[in-house]
């Protein structure tokens, strides 16, 4: 049985979830079939693991029927039964810990019955818990719209016409900023997906309709006319803005003043999307050539981690993305100290699994900057990964250190090996593997001048490495290029 849905479903359950459904199993109100209880009770003798003899099909069968010869029909038509039930306890559980779905069902049943005085009672309890809880942005609109929905349905079972314009322009409002709110950063998204990971989306639908919207007349309108929520829209309509020309650096400033300005009116959820937005804007504007946006990329990091809100809820944990973005950023401003801080103290927020490759990446790259070259050659030969970004860090970090440490035989076979991997590649985008492959052929000019004591291919590689419109460790390279002059 340890392959079937029902073991996948249990060994998902927390040990508080276990003890509450068997609870849940004991309840007649769910429960009848007292063989569906005594096979959760062998079952959960094996927990969390579920395996070994003890769940195989006929020795569980005996458990349920002692003497009975096996019949595996039998044992499904209970099995089947135990799985409908595990669905259920997840519904109803999910249905306990969402207070909103309680509300929204309670006053739906309110409306069903026509009990009028305690729909207001509910519904206004409704709206205050939704308006004050930390739920999500989207959440929030979404209740609120059919919190008006029901309100509008109520008034009209009571013949309040004179209420019913009210809540169908309510209706309206909330589900348009759940509307535009969602398209918006569908753009932002794409956008950033497509530039990430060199994938774009076929039959781009929502595009389509986003064109045809008029943004700053819209935001015109609701500015204009006290909208709620008009903050959040402008928000996502100037950070589309930013993605969509990153060489358009007063859209960008209006983006950060709004946005920081603002920061504190923001439910979490929001607070922490727009900030990540701003690191995809400023790691954009870093890739087309302008390296002072560095200074704005680390302070949104500082922001977020003294705010606590680097990721996306409080107890997730830090990605591995996240933790390498963060600690490079303060590198690349000359905050060494700050990083070290960083890569030990967050590191116990990753998770185990991640923790490993990703520490000893930081470490090397911290001791490279302290001009600890073996020592991080050291680190690197503790990684072990087959993510892609992983190895072009490695690749590029190792190529830095055998040219410090003077083993250029190594750094140029280092170079052939790099090449292949970034050309053969092809979920890097064209302007990621451009900036790669001008460093490693800039770098394998410089290292050839050099073994040939060639004054003419170091002027050569200087040149070339100032020509590049995009090119990864440009300083460094023009750094190594003026001291061999």
């Amino acid at each position: 049985m340890y392959k079937s849905k029902s073991i996948l479903y249990l060994r998902s359950f927390s040990p508080e979830e276990l003890t509450r459904f068997g609870e849940f199993l004991n309840s007649p109100y769910f429960n009848t079939n007292n063989r569906v209880t005594k096979l959760f009770g062998e079952l959960k003798k094996h927990y969390p693991e579920f395996m070994g003899k003890g769940v195989d099909k006929e020795v569980i069968y005996k458990k349920l029927f002692p003497g009975k010869p096996f019949n595996e029909q039998v044992l499904k038509n209970i099995n089947s039964e135990f799985l409908k039930l595990e669905k259920l306890f997840l519904s109803v559980n999910n249905y306990i810990k969402d207070p909103f779905i309680k509300y929204k069902g309670l006053v739906n049943e309110l409306i069903n019955r026509n009990i009028d005085t305690l729909f207001e009672k509910e519904s206004k309890s409704y709206e205050e818990e939704i308006r004050n809880s930390d739920v999500s942005f989207d959440k929030l609109c979404l209740n609120l719209f059919y919190l008006e929905e029901h309100r509008f349905t109520n008034n009209m079972i009571n013949n309040r016409q004179e209420l019913v314009t009210g809540n169908i322009e309510k209706s309206g409002e909330y589900l348009t900023i759940y509307y535009l709110n969602n398209i918006l950063r569908f753009y932002v998204n794409n956008s950033i997906n497509k530039f990430s990971f060199n994938s774009d989306i076929e039959v781009n639908f929502p595009e389509i309709i986003l064109k045809n919207i008029n943004m700053d007349e819209l935001i015109h309108y609701m500015e204009s006319h006290n909208i709620e929520y008009t903050l959040n829209i402008k928000l996502a309509y100037f950070c589309m803005l930013c993605i969509k020309d990153v060489n358009d650096d007063v859209i960008y400033n209006k983006f950060k003043t709004l946005l920081f300005n603002n920061i504190n009116n923001l439910k979490r959820d929001e607070a922490h999307a727009n900030l990540h937005f701003m690191e995809s804007i400023c790691a954009q504007k870093i890739n087309s050539g302008k390296a002072e946006f560095y200074k704005d990329l680390f302070e949104t990091y500082v922001h977020e981690i003294d705010n606590n809100i680097y990721n996306p809820h409080e107890h997730s944990p830090l990605t591995v993305m996240k933790y390498r973005n963060i600690y490079l950023s303060a590198i690349r401003v000359g905050e060494f100290s700050w990083a070290e801080n960083f890569i030990n103290e967050f590191k116990k927020k990753l998770q185990k699994e991640d923790r490993q490759n990703i520490v000893s990446l930081a470490m090397a790259q911290l001791e490279f900057e302290k001009e600890e070259y073996e020592s991080t050659l050291e680190y690197l030969k503790k990684i072990s990964t087959d993510q892609l970004f992983y190895k072009v860090d490695v690749k590029i970090l190792s190529l830095r250190s055998l040219y410090e440490l003077g083993h250029y035989e190594t750094a140029i076979s280092t170079i052939e090996s790099f090449r292949r991997m970034l050309n053969s590649n092809t979920s890097l985008t064209e302007q990621y593997r451009k900036k790669n492959l001008n460093f490693i052929s800039a770098l394998n000019i410089l290292i050839k001048a050099k073994m040939d004591n060639d004054p003419e291919g170091l002027t050569k590689a200087a040149e070339k490495i100032r020509a590049y419109d995009m090119i990864t460790n440009r300083n460094w390279l023009l750094e190594k290029s003026a001291k061999l002059n």
